[in-house]
């Protein structure tokens, strides 16, 4: 599993914006089409994402990047992880401690479930608090990663 690359261009034009209404980048990606600019903006909040939360990151956000574009047309998107979101870079992982998810590793035909307890540098740990175990899984051994809210209660 990879990390996120925050040191491209958008990614440091937006997010002290993003970060400026108290949420954080959980995707960007910017695309140049004929057309014009396609920026595709995943936030995320502890206290959860409304749509009016996302209307306000767009209305800032899609303003600052539209100035940074010269006169090409920006079309801009902002949306939540979800509920079920694949997890696609390791330092995902950081924002969603506590949170329920799922994890398949190299070799493994079933998924693990349980509790994000913690992420460092080298991998994760899983709480499953129903079959009593804890387990650590290094990222190098992740083969695919989804929330899974089903947890929540557990």
């Amino acid at each position: 599993m990879e990390f996120a690359d925050k040191n491209g261009t958008y990614y440091q034009l937006l997010s002290p914006v993003v970060e400026g209404l108290g949420f954080s980048i959980v995707e960007l990606s910017a695309a140049n089409r004929q057309d014009g600019i396609h920026i595709s903006l995943v936030i995320f909040s502890p206290a959860g994402v409304s749509v009016k939360d996302c209307e306000k990151v767009h209305r800032l956000a899609a303003a600052r990047a539209e100035v940074a574009s010269d006169t090409r047309d920006v079309y801009f998107e902002v949306s939540s992880p979800g509920i079920n979101r694949n997890i696609k870079h390791a330092d995902e992982f950081a924002l969603f401690t506590g949170y329920g998810v799922k994890v398949l590793c190299d070799g493994d035909s079933e998924w693990m479930r349980g509790i994000l307890e913690a992420s460092g540098e080298k991998g994760i740990i899983i709480d499953n608090k129903i079959e009593k175990s804890r387990k650590k899984i290094p990222y190098s051994q992740i083969k695919k990663a989804k929330l899974d809210f089903s947890w929540e209660e557990a």
